[in-house]
């Protein structure tokens, strides 16, 4: 049609439902992820997404940093100008359990008191097992469940001889079997996107600790959202 430019030869392109056309040019794939911190008892909601790098962890009160969260800028706010992202996967990871300092603090790395182990399958299971997770984009509910509705589709893979050692995963180490969206979620700058954490009863985080003192009564969980990202890069 005159007056119209297309794609350039060679250029692979995405075809989406509705009919839009992606140029796969100035996009990358890749990840947006957020993480939220659990306490035993909990019963309030927690949301990720809502907290960008150096602001307090959502559910705690230390910084996040960059193993914690990526996105751009608050989720409450959307993206920023110019940015987009076709979600084709969702994977949540409870990354560690852990106990505060021994002034109450909970940080990230350990000492002071302070001692972070992977989860066990107990810990898993009373967490997953009572917490409902529900993706919301633009005040509207796009994806919903619980933990195990979302495997992680990564993690480490371990042997050992030690009888006291367990890792617990959310599903298998391999990327094809974390949840996969036929249909992507796309999301557009300016418009507010969360995934929320809310426990339907009081949350048991009481993990045994690898030095046999204080129980581990904290978790970190994190939210990875997979897929096409565009990002302003003018």
């Amino acid at each position: 049609m005159a007056g119209t430019v297309g794609v350039a030869p060679g250029t692979t392109t995405i075809t989406l439902p509705n009919g839009q056309t992606v140029s796969i040019e100035d996009w990358i794939d890749d990840k947006l992820y957020s993480t939220v911190q659990l306490v035993n008892g909990q019963t309030s909601p927690v949301e990720a997404f809502v907290s960008g790098r150096s602001t307090p962890i959502p559910g705690g009160t230390r910084a996040s940093t960059r193993v914690d969260t990526n996105v751009p800028r608050s989720g409450d706010t959307g993206l920023p100008m110019s940015w987009e992202m076709y979600i084709y996967g969702i994977g949540i990871k409870m990354v560690r359990v852990m106990r505060a300092t021994s002034g109450g603090s909970v940080v990230l790395a350990d000492g002071s008191g302070a001692l972070s182990n992977p989860p066990q399958l107990v810990t898993l299971f009373n967490v997953d097992r009572v917490t409902y997770l529900e993706f919301s984009y633009n005040d509207k509910k796009y994806t919903y469940g619980v933990m195990q509705d979302y495997p992680q589709g990564h993690g480490y893979n371990v042997f050992s001889t030690n009888s006291s050692f367990e890792l617990a995963q959310n599903g298998i180490p391999s990327p094809r079997d974390r949840n996969a969206l036929v249909l992507p979620i796309w999301l557009r700058e300016n418009l507010a996107y969360k995934m929320s954490f809310s426990p339907e009863a009081p949350l048991v985080i009481s993990q045994p600790a690898s030095d046999n003192g204080t129980a581990l009564t904290f978790a970190d969980v994190k939210t990875y959202l997979y897929g096409l990202i565009r990002r302003n890069v003018v």
